[in-house]
Formats: C-alpha cells, structure tokens, sequence
C-alpha cells in the first residue's frame, strides 16, 4: 500500500507542476491579447469583490449582493476584457489524478496533503529533493 501511495502523490505533484505551466501558458496568452485576470465574485450573502489576480489589487467591492457585483463588472469592464480565474482553470483542461487501487476519497485527501503539505515531509516519504517537492507544489 506504501508503494501505491507513493506512486499517487508522485503522479499528482508531476499532474500539478504540469497544470501550473498550462495555466501560466493561457494567462499569458490572454493578458497578451489585452484581457485582465481577476478573481473575488461572491464572499457572503451580499457582500462582493472583484481582484486583480495579478497584483492582488481591489478593483471593486460592494455589500449589495449579486446586482451590485454584475453592475460594477459591467461598469469598470465595459469592453468584456476581464476573464475570472475560474474560467482560465475550467479552460486548462486540468489532470484529475487516479491511481487504481485507491478510493477516490482517500486519492483526494493524500493529494491535498502533498500539494499543500509541508515539503520536507512530503519530500521524506516519497524520496524527493525538498526542492523538486516545493516545484511541484507552487
């Protein structure tokens, strides 16, 4: 079972690092066709914001729930040139690691831990450098 487990966390921060270059790949794209990436939407029953993926900026942010959201996007975005993150990750065509043998409950908790884990341990179960584990993890 060691080995399998192993062998998932190896395949899923392999599927991450790639990931990660795919979506660097696409936000460069879009930025150079003069779009802007923001994340934020809804973050309470009214309360709103629209952020600059990039610089972590708040472009926009409101209590007045999803009309108020709409109408600001509409009113600082009036050409459609911003594209929420959620969209560039729906458009990545992400890798949804499985390794057969492990109930998907159980994948998903050991790839959450490898992903977000602290790298040093990470690192020491699976034999990895620390340093290759933090580049698979970014």
């Amino acid at each position: 079972m060691t080995d399998l487990v192993k062998t998932h966390i190896q395949n899923a921060l392999e599927a991450n690092r790639a990931d990660n270059e795919k979506i660097g790949e696409r936000i460069s794209e879009l930025e150079a066709q003069g779009n802007r990436i923001v994340t934020g939407g809804q973050i309470g029953e009214t309360a709103w914001d629209i952020v600059d993926w990039r610089t972590n900026e708040i472009l926009a942010a409101g209590n007045d729930g999803p009309g108020g959201f709409l109408a600001a996007g509409q009113e600082l975005d009036p050409d459609d040139r911003w594209i929420h993150y959620d969209r560039v990750l729906e458009d990545a065509g992400l890798t949804y690691v499985v390794t057969e043998g492990l109930p998907d409950g159980l994948a998903n908790a050991i790839e959450d831990w490898a992903l977000s884990g602290d790298a040093e341990e990470v690192a020491e179960f699976i034999g990895w450098p620390v340093e290759k584990v933090r580049e698979h993890q970014d």
